[in-house]
């Protein structure tokens, strides 16, 4: 699955988060594509003077943008697009932060024991859910892809800094993490110019710091799964990441099934069990996979992963309409169960 895929999801929940802030004079919006994505980013002035505050919003969509440089899949002379070019053939020297960007991916990949998979481009574009064309694949088409899927083969040489993806036809993305992770270094970039508040919004990530100048903590809606227009739950936030991954994001019925974007790696077939997950953090580069991760896994494995990990606050929607819910959202009210629409 890749990020990019995440846009209404962000949307609506940058609606509640920024609504409170669009046209009072005490902060700055600003909302640029990036990383094939909106971008949205809102800045609490504080003390600084409204020039300066503009200019460290825009140095924070410039370090997006650079990011996006150094990891796009879609940029041919990035980093990344040569290690898919060089895939079974060399390892690549990357810079650094690649090649750290590269082993948090991997340990999410560790952590949700493959449910998140940065390598499972190949199945992402045999489907093709979300762009014109999409279909059921064969079964020895699908076979085929995941004989190139697997985290595992990524191979990351610290001491060389190197990474090899060891097969050929392997496909490196990450953008499951690579959004995240660029949410947090604009965030960096916002607090060292002086801003004491804020969001960073990419994609289906939402990144919140500090406060509004009001002293009041951010609101972010959660888009409910099978309402359009209607929110599942609302939080108040400082420091933290949120992430929402769902079957309503891109999807295509056929035969009165529904196949969404999230593929589950170890079948090759959209994952089963979930309608959506939400993920809240510290971070987004984590918030960002571990959403996918989680959601892979499916509703049992996920609740059990959640209550184990509280640093991590999960609010999952089966495919029954349950409501599942961990640390932050057992305090909300969240009325359910949820009736699943007739696909």
């Amino acid at each position: 699955m890749t990020g990019r895929l995440k846009t209404f999801t962000v949307l609506f929940a940058l609606l509640l988060a920024a609504s409170a802030c669009s046209g009072r004079p005490e902060s700055y919006s600003k909302t640029r594509v990036i990383m094939g994505t909106y971008v949205t980013i809102t800045a609490e002035r504080g003390d600084l003077p409204e020039i300066l505050t503009r200019a460290a919003v825009f140095d924070a969509f410039a370090e997006i943008e650079r990011v996006d440089r150094l990891m796009s899949t879609y940029k041919q002379d990035s980093q990344l697009s040569e290690i898919n070019r060089q895939a079974g053939i060399r390892p690549v020297k990357v810079d650094p932060e690649v090649m750290q960007a590269v082993k948090d991916a991997l340990e999410v990949s560790r952590m949700t024991a493959g449910g998140f998979d940065p390598t499972v481009g190949p199945l992402v574009r045999l489907w093709g859910i979300g762009h014109e064309g999409a279909r059921v694949p064969a079964p020895d088409e699908i076979k085929k892809a995941l004989a190139v899927v697997n985290y595992k083969d990524v191979a990351v040489d610290a001491g060389a800094s190197t990474v090899y993806l060891t097969r050929k036809g392997m496909y490196l993305d990450l953008g499951g993490s690579a959004k995240g992770y660029a949410s947090d270094r604009a965030v960096d970039v916002l607090k060292s110019k002086g801003i004491k508040g804020g969001i960073v919004a990419v994609a289906g990530d939402v990144r919140l710091f500090g406060s509004r100048s009001d002293s009041r903590p951010w609101g972010v809606g959660i888009q409910h799964p099978r309402d359009k227009g209607g929110l599942l739950a609302k939080l108040e936030l400082t420091d933290a990441a949120v992430s929402t991954s769902g079957d309503y994001e891109r999807f295509f019925i056929k035969d009165h099934t529904r196949y969404h974007h999230i593929f589950d790696p170890s079948t090759g077939y959209p994952a089963k069990g979930l309608m959506s997950l939400t993920v809240v953090a510290k971070e987004a580069s984590l918030a960002d996979p571990l959403t996918t991760g989680l959601f892979v896994l499916g509703p049992d494995k996920a609740y059990a992963f959640a209550n184990a990990h509280p640093e991590f606050s999960v609010l999952m929607v089966t495919s029954k309409g349950e409501i599942l819910k961990t640390g932050l959202f057992k305090s909300i009210r969240i009325d359910g169960p949820i009736t699943p629409t007739q696909d």
